[in-house]
């Protein structure tokens, strides 16, 4: 893992600022000078926001954030399928919805603590899963979770989405949202 851009990274999410807008922005500006294509940024969540990153810049991620895991593993074993990076910044104690998706797997490093639920029943999440730094988890697609930030400050997590339908890679409308916080 490029150990700089790792703790840049992580010291924004966690000392910068307690306002997510300038978080994403030190964010975003940090990522291009370490050289990734922005493709996507949304500061508007009511949990936070996120930042994806270019197709190219894939194995580059995986290398930075998901050291123990080589590009075919991270693509599920399908060495054409395409890859989604992407950082996650989760407000203080606030909750994704409780999601499914349809043609994506995920795979999420934890930068610094925050929390997770994972189940395979669409009604009953389970118990929060507590995530420190350096906390790796996989979904498959189909299966139910939900992402919480930690009690302390902002969460940072890595996400990579792995599209695992050839023809139709994923896009932020691939979400079922079973519960909500925010009735979207």
């Amino acid at each position: 893992m490029n150990r700089e851009f790792a703790e840049k990274v992580t010291n924004i999410a966690t000392t910068h600022t307690p306002d997510r807008g300038e978080k994403i922005d030190a964010l975003v500006e940090c990522a291009k000078q370490a050289g990734y294509t922005v493709e996507d940024i949304d500061k508007t969540k009511p949990w936070g926001g996120y930042i994806r990153f270019g197709f190219a810049d894939a194995d580059r991620f995986i290398a930075e954030f998901f050291p123990d895991i080589n590009p075919i593993d991270a693509r599920l074993g399908n060495a054409a399928a395409e890859l989604s990076p992407k950082f996650l910044l989760v407000a203080p104690e606030q909750r994704l919805s409780w999601q499914v998706h349809e043609r994506r797997a995920e795979r999420w490093v934890f930068l610094n603590d925050g929390g997770y639920y994972r189940s395979l029943d669409p009604e009953n999440p389970g118990e929060l899963i507590e995530a420190h730094a350096g906390s790796e988890v996989q979904f498959a697609a189909g299966e139910c979770h939900r992402l919480v930030g930690g009690k302390d400050g902002f969460t940072l997590v890595a996400e990579i989405w792995q599209h695992t339908d050839p023809g139709q890679p994923s896009d932020e409308a691939d979400i079922t949202r079973l519960q909500d916080d925010y009735q979207r």
